[in-house]
């Protein structure tokens, strides 16, 4: 299910790139000189159906350049494989990162998208051996995945579960 209209109007997002990076960011877009703080995480720190998302708030009461590189339904796989956002936030003068759910990263039973991390790409032939009964191939998104995969056997999603906490 997508939302792009919520209420009366929508809300203008803005959304930027930077650099050769595939990804769209929430806007305005911030030249990355000088002193500016990077703000890298998922759909909170996007701020979806947010007027003003919290770098927004941060930029206002610190006078301090902020630069919003949250990234609906965001993984830290995205962030790695990115070509800009890890050297733009190392060069910020202060970083802040969302800490993110481990069933958005690719891990030994199953990929995700590289851009859109909530989605299921394939199960890996250890995790198909533990669910031999299951049909990989109705899951889109990791979360609808993971939690038949829980409601099916709780005891042989505990090894699921132990990957993820480790990753």
């Amino acid at each position: 299910m997508t939302f792009e209209v919520l209420g009366t109007s929508a809300l203008d997002y803005l959304t930027c790139r930077y650099g050769t990076s595939r990804l769209l960011f929430r806007g305005p877009k911030r030249k990355m000189d000088g002193k500016y703080c990077a703000f890298v995480g998922g759909t909170e720190t996007y701020g979806k159906f947010i007027a003003a998302p919290f770098p927004d708030l941060v930029e206002r009461d610190t006078g301090l350049k902020c630069v919003n590189f949250g990234c609906p339904n965001a993984g830290i796989d995205v962030f790695l494989n990115d070509p800009v956002v890890p050297g733009a936030a190392s060069a910020a003068r202060v970083t802040i990162l969302q800490v993110m759910g481990a069933q958005n990263l690719t891990n030994r039973f199953y990929t995700v998208h590289p851009r859109r991390n909530d989605r299921f790409l394939k199960a890996s032939q250890l995790l198909r051996s533990i669910y031999s009964e299951v049909d990989f191939s109705e899951f889109h998104f990791n979360k609808h995945m993971l939690k038949s995969l829980m409601m099916l056997s709780p005891e042989r999603f505990a090894v699921v579960r132990r990957e993820l906490q480790q990753a």
